[in-house]
C-alpha cells in the first residue's frame, strides 16, 4: 500500500476532524470543535493541516503551524506541531514518524527553521530530533505569603478596554523580544483567541512615566468545588523591577477571595525567595530529611533545529565578541542536509556557516542535534552536555567561550498548541 503526505484539501476538514477526535477524546470536544478548532484555533487554521493519505484514504493528520519564535532578539520561523493524530487502525506502524519526518521536508521547504511542540511522550519526540526547552517552578501558596509592597501595588489595575489590551501587547512584544527566549511573535489571531475569554482577567502595571511595564493574566477556577478553588497565574510580563514588585504586591492582596494562588515561575526568577514560608502543604510531596518541598517542577516544551545552517546565521551571539572557528558535525538521522560537517566562524557576534571542506580550525565539535537544539535555545550549556557524554569536543578550553555565544535566558514559552 502506498502512503501519501501532503497539505489538506479544504473539503477534508470533516475527515480531519474525525481522526483528531478518535486521538483526543473527550466528553467536551466532539466533532464539532474538533471541525472549528481546526480551522479557526488561535495559532493556525487549514493553512497549517497536514495529512496522510493510504490509497487515497486519510489514515493520518496534524497541524503545522506557522509559527515565529523569539530566540536571541530574533524571531525565527518555526513549525509548531500540534494534534498528532493516528487513525485507530493504524497505530504502532511508524506512521506517525514518517507522516512528520515528511513534514520536516515540508516545512524546510517553505522557509522555516526550527520546530516547538508540546510532547504527548517526550521519548518519542527526543527519537525524532527534539530536545526539552522549557521549564516552570509551580507554586501553590496562600497569597498572603508573597510581598507587598502598597506603593507600587497603587500602580496596578484591571485591563479594562482596548487601549489597555493594546499596552498589554506592547509590553509582551518588548520582552519577548528584549528579555526573554521562546515567546512566540503572537498575531491578532493569537491574542483574540487566548486571551478574550470568561474566566480570564488581566491587571496591568503603570510606571512613573504612565507606560505600561508589566502585566499578568489569571484565571478564576471557580468551576472547581468551593472548598478547592484557587486563583491561577496565565502568564505575567514584566520589563521593570517596579512592575515585577507591584504584580506580586498585587498577588498577596487575593487571600479574602481566594485561599490559593497557583503561579508558575521562570527557573531563574527565584520565586521561592520571595515567599515568606516557601514549603509546600505538609505531606503534599515527600521530604528528604531535613530538607522541604518547595515547588512542583514542570517541563513540556521541545525544540528542534531543522535547517542547521539558517538556524545558526539568524542567530545573534550576545555575550560574546571573541572570534572563533570551528567544525561542526551534526548527528541528526532524519534531516540528512543538517549533518555538515559544517565550518563555523564566529565574529561580531554572528555566525558564517559553510560546508567543511578542509583547513586549520579552533575546535571541532561533534553534537546530536537534540542537543544542539536545546544549546540553541538556551535550555543547555555545551559544558553540560559534554560532562554528560551528549557531545564532544576535541579542545575543551573553547567550551566557555562556546557557552558564552549561545547564553540566552532559559527559554519561556506560555503559548501552548
Amino acid at each position: 500500500m502506498t502512503e501519501t503526505y501532503r497539505p489538506a484539501r479544504p473539503d477534508e476538514i470533516d475527515d480531519v476532524a474525525r481522526l483528531v477526535a478518535h486521538s483526543f477524546p473527550s466528553p467536551d470536544r466532539g466533532h464539532e470543535w474538533w471541525e472549528d478548532f481546526l480551522v479557526n484555533g488561535p495559532h493556525g487554521g487549514l493553512e497549517s493541516l497536514w495529512v496522510t493519505a493510504e490509497n487515497g484514504r486519510l489514515i493520518g493528520a496534524c497541524q503545522l503551524l506557522w509559527l515565529r519564535q523569539w530566540i536571541s532578539g530574533v524571531d525565527m520561523p518555526a513549525t509548531g506541531v500540534g494534534a498528532v493524530s493516528i487513525a485507530p487502525t493504524h497505530r504502532k506502524r511508524g506512521l506517525a514518524t514518517r507522516m512528520l519526518i515528511a513534514g520536516f521536508e515540508h516545512a524546510r521547504e517553505r522557509g522555516d527553521v526550527a520546530s516547538v511542540l508540546f510532547p504527548f511522550r517526550a521519548a518519542f519526540y527526543e527519537s525524532l530530533g527534539y530536545g526539552l526547552a522549557g521549564e516552570a517552578h509551580q507554586y501553590q501558596v496562600p497569597p498572603n505569603l508573597l510581598p507587598d509592597d502598597k506603593t507600587e501595588r497603587m500602580r496596578v489595575r484591571l485591563v479594562d478596554g482596548d487601549e489597555d489590551e493594546a499596552a498589554m501587547r506592547a509590553v509582551y512584544r518588548e520582552a519577548a523580544q528584549r528579555l526573554q527566549t521562546g515567546q512566540l511573535d503572537r498575531t491578532e489571531r493569537t491574542w483574540t483567541k487566548s486571551w478574550r475569554r470568561d474566566d480570564l482577567a488581566a491587571v496591568l502595571y503603570w510606571g512613573e512615566s504612565g507606560e505600561a511595564e508589566g502585566y499578568a493574566i489569571v484565571r478564576y477556577r471557580a468551576d472547581l468545588p468551593v472548598d478547592r478553588r484557587f486563583i491561577e497565574v496565565e502568564e505575567r510580563v514584566w520589563l521593570t523591577l517596579g512592575a515585577q514588585r507591584g504584580i506580586y504586591a498585587w498577588m498577596s492582596t487575593l487571600g479574602d477571595q481566594w485561599r490559593e494562588i497557583v503561579y508558575r515561575a521562570h527557573p531563574e526568577e527565584h520565586f521561592g525567595d520571595r515567599l515568606n514560608e516557601p514549603r509546600l502543604p505538609l505531606l503534599s510531596a515527600p521530604s528528604w530529611g531535613l530538607w522541604f518541598p518547595s515547588a512542583t517542577l514542570l517541563r513540556g516544551p521541545m525544540f528542534r533545529i531543522l535547517d542547521v545552517k539558517d538556524a545558526l546565521e539568524r542567530r545573534n551571539l550576545v555575550t560574546v565578541d571573541q572570534e572563533l572557528t570551528f567544525r561542526l558535525e551534526v548527528q541528526d538521522p532524519q534531516i540528512a542536509e543538517n549533518r555538515g560537517p559544517w565550518r563555523v566562524h564566529m565574529d561580531g557576534g554572528r555566525m558564517e556557516v559553510e560546508p567543511y571542506t578542509g583547513g586549520p580550525v579552533d575546535a571541532e565539535v561533534n553534537v546530536p542535534i537534540d542537543t544542539l537544539s536545546r544549546m540553541y535555545i538556551g535550555a543547555v550549556a555545551l559544558w553540560q552536555a559534554a560532562s554528560g557524554g551528549e557531545a564532544t569536543v576535541d579542545r575543551p578550553e573553547v567550551i566557555s567561550v562556546l557557552d558564552r555565544a549561545f547564553l540566552v535566558p532559559k527559554p519561556w514559552t506560555f503559548d501552548r498548541f
